[in-house]
């Protein structure tokens, strides 16, 4: 008889050990300042210090229970003690912006536990200033508020804290006392910052008078002493041995020498030639080991200081050139400023532009019979975004279908319509019962934003009825950096060629105050013009008053004559839409001659062919884009 057995396994009677870890915040700002601690337990609660806390992303391990970080995501965290594996935890770092109030409490104590009775202190931090005066820091079990900055207690157990700072909640921070009868032996050093130079030391030492030994923890060497120092720069963590148990391990950060000496800096002009004509110029850039430092360094033009870097002169001559940066002195360089023989006058119009071609002149109704007596800007407004469209089309690109452009096609009562389609939609998507400024209608149109308008005084200004941006979809893949802001330009601010509207108060320059008189003063408003036109074109805001304060009014500048000699302007072009008080209202393309009103003090247009005869510069708003001035 042969017998059959089943065999079946034993029961496996190996209890599995399981992790739990947990963070006292999920929650932190990417400061490289706020922490969170993990915590791992074993399924009996007791706390597993030997646990190792790894990346969930990267398996790769913290160097401690401790996480935080300059660079703002979700962050995902396991941990692991032999082969048993814990469960998952998240924590999310917050982006850090300039106006992020970030307040982050930290414990001041030598240790990561407290004995019963000891006495832990607290430091609050607002984005890198000392505020702990100035906060409360609350028992986050039930809310209470400790009597100043420090804390003691006669229970064991973990007790976690926050803290307020003018109404900001911090971080928490978990803090464990413990009851034992002979303290373990914890290992600190000091600082826990050092310079990698070799020379600065690091000191370690324990809670106790027993001997021990110091090892680092990358490769578990032994160290010879217990100091610590480092000629390379990073973030190094030790544990010590005594009594044949390792202790807790700290770390010290070794920083790179800063090297205080200052370097070398370096010269050089965009061209050694220029023309002595007041206008021709050449711009100088200032390096520091390939750094720009252009704006921190000061440029000497044959020993006197230059006002900026752009150089520019009406004496023929060699000029030497250097730069300084504090105590450091640049290479000479040389320019020759050629003496000018050329005669006559230039005349300058925007691109595509001629005296009878490529230029619009958008007409009020009537007398402002519609509502539109105040709509200066808009008719300007209207004429440079269509000569920008068609620039947009001439160089290759397709409108939107979005865009409003080509001739009206509304018609008022008396028959007569706008010259352009663009004034329609101004006249009904704008609150067009007061003046306004094309500084704000034109980027208002491309990109749906005010330029600053929208912090303008209610009742103060006209303002949209709508939300613009009839180019808004498109408009990031069409230029780079294309809108500037709202600063006033200076010359340099000409630098960025695709700055489509900027507006220049000109009152702090050739206005009341302004230390330019005379020839200086229409100078720099030729320069200005100039500059314009090489990006693109120009609105102008003037006045019918000769003292420029009142009576404002916006024109198109279409082009400019300048003397070749003296850079200065001689004549200008615009349209206006104001020209005409009768219907049916055409085109004029106005020519005015350019000069310094009486005083010295204003800058004077003048035509006999004009409706106002004489009027006053009182702003130049350019409007640029990737075109240039032929």
């Amino acid at each position: 008889m042969f017998g059959f057995v089943a065999c079946e396994p034993e029961p496996d009677t190996t209890v599995k050990q399981t992790l739990t870890l947990s963070v006292d915040n999920t929650e932190i700002y990417a400061n490289g300042n706020q922490t969170a601690t993990f915590t791992v337990k074993d399924d009996k609660g007791a706390l597993v210090e030997d646990a190792t806390i790894y990346f969930a992303s990267t398996n790769e391990a913290l160097a401690s229970n401790k996480f935080t970080t300059s660079f703002a995501g979700t962050y995902e965290f396991y941990a692991m003690k032999g082969n048993t594996k814990s469960n998952t935890v998240s924590v999310v770092a917050k982006e850090v912006t300039e106006d992020t109030k970030v307040v982050t409490l930290s414990v001041v104590f030598p240790y990561d536990y407290a004995f019963v009775g000891d006495t832990i202190s607290f430091a609050v931090d607002c984005n890198g200033d000392d505020v702990t005066s100035q906060s409360i820091i609350y028992n986050a079990e039930d809310d209470s508020a400790l009597d100043g900055n420090t804390f003691a207690t006669t229970l064991s157990g973990e007790y976690t804290f926050y803290a307020i700072y003018e109404g900001e909640k911090s971080n928490s921070v978990t803090f464990p006392f413990v009851v034992t009868d002979t303290p373990p032996v914890l290992l600190s050093v000091s600082p826990s910052t050092i310079i990698a130079d070799g020379v600065e030391k690091a000191i370690f030492t324990i809670n106790h008078e027993f001997e021990f030994e110091v090892y680092n923890a990358a490769d578990d060497s032994k160290l010879s002493s217990k100091e610590f120092s480092t000629t390379e720069a990073g973030v190094y963590t030790f544990y010590a041995i005594c009594n044949d148990e390792k202790t807790n391990t700290v770390e010290v950060t070794a920083r790179m020498k800063i090297n205080n000496e200052p370097k070398p800096i370096e010269i050089e002009a965009s061209v050694a030639t220029i023309k002595a004509n007041g206008v021709d110029y050449t711009k100088f850039t200032v390096t520091e080991d390939g750094a720009n430092v252009t704006d921190s360094s000061t440029i000497y033009v044959n020993g006197g200081v230059l006002n900026g870097n752009r150089f520019k002169t009406t004496t023929p001559g060699t000029y030497t050139v250097y730069a300084e940066k504090g105590t450091v002195k640049s290479n000479e360089i040389t320019i020759t400023a050629e003496e000018v023989t050329a005669t006559g006058k230039t005349i300058v119009f925007a691109e595509g532009v001629t005296l009878t071609s490529g230029w619009y002149d958008v007409n009020k109704y009537l007398r402002g019979d519609n509502g539109d007596i105040q709509m200066c800007w808009a008719a300007s407004a209207s004429n440079i975004i269509q000569w920008w469209q068609d620039r947009y089309v001439a160089h290759g690109g397709t409108l939107p279908a979005t865009a409003i452009n080509g001739p009206s096609t509304k018609t008022y009562e008396t028959g007569c319509r706008y010259q352009l389609a663009l004034m329609d939609m101004f006249h009904s998507e704008w609150d067009n019962s007061l003046g306004g400024h094309v500084h704000e209608s034109v980027p208002w149109y491309f990109e749906g934003k005010l330029n600053g308008g929208e912090y303008a005084s209610p009742g103060s200004q006209a303002v949209p009825l709508s939300a613009g941006g009839y180019w808004k979809d498109e408009w990031d893949d069409i230029v780079d950096d294309m809108y500037c802001g709202y600063d006033y330009f200076s010359m340099d601010t000409f630098a960025t060629a695709y700055s489509y509207t900027v507006r220049y108060n000109n009152y702090d320059l050739w206005g009341n105050g302004s230390p330019l008189l005379g020839v200086e003063r229409l100078k720099y408003f030729s320069d200005l013009t100039v500059r314009a036109f090489e990006h693109g074109m120009a609105s102008l805001t003037i006045s019918l008053a000769a003292n420029i304060y009142s009576l404002h009014h916006a024109v198109t500048l279409w082009g400019y004559e300048i003397d070749n000699a003296t850079g200065l302007l001689t004549r200008i072009w615009i349209t206006d839409s104001d020209d005409m008080e009768s219907e049916p209202k055409t085109e004029i393309l106005h020519e005015m001659t350019v000069s310094i009103g009486e005083g010295q003090s204003h800058i004077q247009f003048s035509s006999p062919d004009i409706r106002y005869k004489n009027v006053w510069a009182v702003a130049i708003v350019p409007v640029s884009g990737p075109f240039s001035a032929e």
